[in-house]
């Protein structure tokens, strides 16, 4: 995204938005309202950007002002595997199951969170990752598996918390860009922005944008959802025939 366009969406948002933002005192917003995954797509930097308005709502007049931002995903079942060596065989040793895990989810804020919001943030639901995971496990007695999941989702590129990612363009103005990896489930993206003051929250404001497959990957995507079994005879199918042409080829 331009400096330009940037600038242009900023202005826009604040003027467009006085009238709301007397209500709630802040507003967000986000450059990409729709993104689209095709074959080529290796993930794509969505800009959020937003607008405090002091003396609106309960916005004190004065600052300093400190956000935090948190992008939340659709909702899927995870599963946690540990395997062990058993006889020289490598087998599973316990699982965790994880229902309505957030299939992505990322904090940013304007500075460390703990000064932010206090010694306890992390231990909070809203921007700390084991307790999310922790939250949507239903293995009571598999704690041990909330640290791995974290660390397996960061490495996807689907967890990730970027303290003083956040910055101001102004004293109430602020920015910040959200990178979606090429593994970004297809889906509705919540946006959430917290204005704080001394450790209160004093102003929320969100934005939303969807994360779409198109083309032939989108009916491929919904064929293995839907019909597995065709999509696995198909996808050998094609295999073959890949596998004959390529013979033909390199015979000549």
């Amino acid at each position: 995204m331009s400096l330009l366009r940037l600038i242009g969406a900023l202005v826009v948002i604040v003027v467009a938005s006085a009238a709301p933002a007397r209500a709630q005192g802040v507003i967000l917003g986000n450059s990409d309202p729709n993104v689209t995954i095709h074959s080529n797509f290796t993930g794509r930097d969505i800009t959020l950007f937003g607008s405090i308005e002091p003396g609106a709502g309960s916005v004190p007049v004065v600052g300093p002002f400190d956000v935090v931002i948190v992008v939340r995903g659709p909702s899927n079942d995870r599963v946690v595997r540990v395997k062990d060596r058993v006889f020289g065989i490598v087998l599973n040793a316990g699982h965790a199951v994880y229902r309505a895990l957030p299939g992505y989810y990322a904090v940013h804020s304007s500075g460390p969170l703990e000064q932010i919001m206090g010694p306890g943030a992390m231990g909070d639901p809203r921007v700390s990752l084991p307790t999310i995971s922790a939250s949507a496990r239903v293995s009571a007695d598999s704690e041990r598996f909330d640290a791995e999941l974290v660390r397996l989702m960061e490495g996807a590129g689907l967890f990730h918390s970027g303290q003083r990612r956040l910055s101001f363009l102004s004293p109430t103005t602020f920015v910040t860009r959200i990178r979606l990896p090429s593994s970004a489930p297809n889906g509705a993206y919540l946006a959430i922005a917290m204005v704080l003051v001394d450790g209160n929250v004093v102003g929320t404001s969100s934005t939303t944008f969807s994360v779409w497959t198109e083309g032939f990957e989108r009916f491929l995507s919904r064929m293995s959802r839907e019909r597995p079994f065709l999509f696995g005879i198909v996808s050998v199918l094609i295999a073959l025939a890949t596998g004959w042409l390529g013979g033909v080829l390199f015979r000549r």
